[in-house]
């Protein structure tokens, strides 16, 4: 996907909440090649808490650079023994975490006030794109 196909979407914002055990990053706008995507990587793997959760739900775009890090930091969690949860990925996001077979890599958690639909939405999606 080229840099103009995403030059209408907002850049990436990530705001941190966080308590002794967890951290939670609230991410809104692109995770894409370039600032997005390294904001995030030095946002994520400077948090010291055990578990950290990367609340998706406001994501407007991913591209392979995002999708890469989110595999990235999910293989750096488990080298530190730490808890890395994707929680309630926009539909875009859904869409291309299932077309890569990413959602059975990644641990994924929906909330009952996510953008409606689950992960088998994208399910059939993932199937048919195989077999076309």
């Amino acid at each position: 996907m080229s840099k103009r196909y995403f030059s209408g979407l907002n850049m990436l914002r990530v705001d941190v909440q966080s308590s002794p055990a967890s951290a939670k990053l609230l991410c809104s706008g692109r995770i894409v090649l370039g600032v997005e995507s390294e904001t995030l990587r030095c946002i994520a793997t400077a948090r010291a808490e055990p578990c950290l959760i990367l609340d998706l739900r406001h994501v407007d775009a991913i591209d392979g650079a995002g999708l890469g890090l989110l595999a990235e930091l999910h293989c750096w969690a488990v080298q530190r023994n730490r808890l890395l949860t994707i929680a309630d990925p926009s539909r875009p996001v859904r869409r291309l975490l299932a077309l890569t077979n990413l959602l059975a890599a990644l641990q994924i958690s929906y909330s009952a006030t996510a953008d409606g639909g689950f992960e088998d939405d994208y399910a059939g999606d993932a199937r048919q794109a195989m077999t076309a």
